[in-house]
């Protein structure tokens, strides 16, 4: 590497000294280390070979100051030409031209033989083509063609407008309705035996109900809360109330733009929360628990994360992401967590 490159790579002038090279060249390898993104194989392979470059920068000016003292003269200097090759030495070698080749005189008595030009033959002539005459047709209307047309037209000026009294019935947020309060089906096969069994007299066993015990009152804080945001086990009325209808719905994802919300067996078990279409989201945590750590750690519960962090951005199977930064449980026990140079988050190692 030239020296002029050198101090490019390192950002430095030619009044640069040695502690300026130093300093240079510890504040890009805070910027290009690789430790930065060891969760990036693709940043991570840059950085290293840009790191390379750094310490072959460092390593000429060092060894260039040590030669010369300075960089003063650094770009001033001619570029070095190379010397020709050295012939063979000696006195008893000697060079000389070979004598100029001599031209034969043409004899003037001698005359060039005539040059026979070769005979042009006729271009073969072209035959006549055959004339075309052109009737244009008959004015009339051709009812099979226009036919077609119109058929085509009324069929789809009919679509549109079914398309349109069906999308002035039903609202986006009906679709979600009906979608989330489906009736349970039932199968052709138990209505074939309660067929037969009505047919032969058998009467079956009517089984009592159980009366199911009404949920506790909410408090009115609970109300409160559970009034702005959807959680996990909300179910698809919940989201689709507090949220609004998805704009875009694919098995169990829904999606709001860029954000997503995972639903299993009709309740929610994770989010995708984007800054670009921010979801409603919230971890309800119990009044009477109070929790006095500042810091959680490992072997810490979910409960004592939402106690300190809130909710998360991003939850997946196992893994809450508040960011870049992550918390990673088994079961409801952390057992792994990484910040992000952005996103602190408040946890300690014990």
């Amino acid at each position: 590497m030239r020296i002029e490159i050198a101090l490019q790579h390192l950002g430095l002038e030619t009044s640069a000294t040695e502690a300026d090279v130093k300093q240079a060249y510890r504040e890009l390898v805070k910027i290009w280390h690789p430790d930065r993104f060891q969760n990036d194989e693709r940043l991570n392979s840059r950085t290293e070979a840009q790191l390379k470059i750094i310490n072959e920068a460092k390593t000429v000016a060092l060894a260039y100051l040590e030669k010369h003292g300075h960089f003063l003269l650094v770009g001033s200097e001619p570029p070095r030409k190379k010397k020709p090759p050295a012939g063979p030495r000696g006195p008893e070698r000697e060079w000389s031209r070979p004598p100029p080749r001599e031209e034969p005189r043409a004899r003037a008595h001698q005359k060039p033989p005539p040059r026979e030009e070769p005979k042009k033959e006729a271009p073969p002539e072209p035959e006549p083509e055959p004339e075309i005459s052109f009737e244009p047709p008959a004015p009339g209307f051709n009812f099979g063609q226009n036919a077609l047309i119109v058929v085509f037209i009324l069929l789809v000026l009919v679509s549109f407008v079914i398309l349109l009294i069906s999308s002035m019935g039903e609202t986006p947020a009906d679709k979600v309705k009906q979608f989330t309060r489906k009736p349970p089906a039932v199968s052709e096969l138990r209505k074939a035996m309660a067929e037969k069994d009505a047919r032969e007299g058998f009467v079956a066993y009517e089984e009592e109900e159980e009366e199911i015990p009404e949920p506790p009152p909410e408090s009115p804080q609970e109300a409160a809360v559970r009034d702005t945001f959807f959680t996990l086990g909300s179910d698809k009325e919940w989201v689709s109330t507090v949220q609004g209808p998805p704009l875009q719905i694919k098995g169990d994802i829904w999606r709001y733009g860029h954000s997503m919300v995972e639903f299993e067996y009709g309740v929610v078990i994770g989010w995708n929360s984007s800054e670009l279409n921010p979801l409603k989201v919230g971890m309800i945590q119990d009044p009477s628990d109070e929790y006095r750590e500042r810091y959680f750690y490992i072997g810490s519960l979910k409960s004592d994360v939402i106690a300190l962090q809130g909710a998360p951005s991003v939850i997946e199977k196992g893994l809450w992401k508040y960011g870049d930064a992550f918390v990673q449980f088994e079961g409801d026990t952390v057992i792994n967590w990484q910040n992000d140079h952005l996103q602190r988050l408040k946890a300690v190692e014990y």
